[in-house]
């Protein structure tokens, strides 16, 4: 079981890589049993995850509660797992293999940091502080801080050069978009 220090240190070594600090990766457990560990971070920012799912606009009220609870349910728990399954094999290939577990606890974690900077614009736009036109910018400034401070993890995780990390960025993005539609479309 993790503990609640664990979870802060491993919190603290993804902020200090959101902050381009590479020696953040050395706040990171990564053992077996820290890789493991990491995915307990899904348990943290699931919370953000159900307010954005409450928030959104109808689409659980048309498909009805139960199938709409399953359906996203079953979603987060493939996103969480579909990237580490496809670096499983893509590490290896690109001759990795051995910063792949290292590369996965910091994506896990880096996860709380991200979910942390989306939050800030849902909460703007629930609570209309902002127009939304305005939060429409925000929304793309957040997309870009994400993906960028994913391709930081990628090249400090796996110590590759930018322009392999900004492939594999593009790779999980559209990994999440395929996700997220085949998700949508289940409950139309």
């Amino acid at each position: 079981m993790i503990t609640r220090h664990e979870v802060l240190i491993s919190l603290y070594g993804a902020w200090r890589l959101f902050l381009r600090d590479p020696r953040g990766i050395e706040w990171l457990d990564d053992s077996i049993e820290g890789f493991w560990k990491s995915f307990f971070c899904a348990v943290i920012v699931l919370p953000v995850y159900v307010f954005w799912f409450l928030v959104r606009d109808g689409e659980a009220a048309e498909a009805g509660f139960i199938r709409t609870f399953a359906v996203e349910g079953i979603a987060y728990v493939i996103a969480w797992v579909a990237w580490p399954l496809v670096m499983a094999y893509v590490a290896p290939a690109i001759g990795r293999d051995d910063d792949y577990i290292r590369y996965i606890v910091a994506y896990n974690w880096s996860s709380g940091v991200q979910v942390a900077i989306l939050l800030v614009v849902l909460v703007i736009e629930v609570s209309g502080l902002a127009p939304g036109g305005v939060v429409a910018i925000f929304g793309v400034i957040a997309t870009v801080l994400v993906l960028v401070y994913h391709w930081y993890v990628l090249r400090i995780g796996l110590e590759i050069t930018g322009l392999p990390a900004a492939a594999l960025v593009a790779g999980d993005f559209m990994l999440a978009r395929v996700i997220h539609g085949v998700s949508q479309n289940m409950l139309q």
